[in-house]
């Protein structure tokens, strides 16, 4: 039975890590209540196997490598998950999680037909990561919730009833967390997360007073 307050968490992932915020509800606004960069992948181990490290192995090895890689992720990815929902729980039940859309639905199933399209070897090593991240989430019952890139100030917009340029004010300086880092990309899975836990909160979220709506 799941217990606690309604959270999501919004990952913004990278070659080997991702920024992770959680996103509750806190006198009726959306908060981040833990954001984290986590490690994905074992060190010593290829971030980007499509695009640099199994170039010019014999593709045997090279889908041996890549296959290697993916465990190493989804080993990490999991810890990272259980870690995280060890830390928010009780007081925090998550439900839910906002990750970018990836510009492919699936990996290639051999590394060569990856190297033979230029669009997909540019893609490829982000989504070793993002496939990952979704399925550790399905695997804890998470609703997961694709964001297309650039994007994510207007699916909050459209959640909340409220304008985009409400949303960036907000995510960028009255619901910024306190202390550094608080980037671009931050903002944008701050945003992200928004969009997802307003789905999932019996009443509606607001943005604070003060915030031009």
């Amino acid at each position: 039975m799941v217990t606690g307050a309604p959270c999501a968490v919004s990952a913004a992932e990278h070659t080997g890590w991702t920024h992770l915020l959680a996103v509750a509800v806190r006198q009726g606004a959306p908060a981040v209540i833990v954001r984290r960069r986590v490690a994905l992948i074992d060190p010593g181990l290829p971030t980007q196997p499509y695009e640099h490290d199994s170039r010019g192995l014999p593709e045997r090895d090279a889908n041996a490598l890549i296959a290697r890689v993916q465990r190493s992720i989804a080993t990490r990815t999991s810890l990272a998950f259980e870690r995280l929902f060890a830390e928010l729980a009780p007081a925090h039940a998550v439900v839910a999680l906002a990750i970018r859309k990836p510009p492919f639905p699936d990996l290639p199933p051999t590394a060569s037909e990856a190297w033979n399209s230029y669009r997909l070897l540019c893609a490829a090593d982000g989504m070793l990561y993002q496939q990952a991240i979704c399925p550790a989430a399905q695997q804890r019952g998470l609703e997961v919730h694709l964001c297309p890139r650039g994007e994510e100030l207007t699916l909050a917009a459209q959640r909340l009833a409220v304008t985009a340029e409400a949303i960036e004010e907000f995510v960028a300086r009255t619901g910024r967390p306190p202390g550094p880092p608080w980037t671009v990309e931050h903002r944008r899975a701050f945003a992200a997360g928004i969009a997802a836990l307003a789905t999932h909160t019996p009443e509606r979220l607001s943005l604070p007073r003060g915030v031009r709506l």
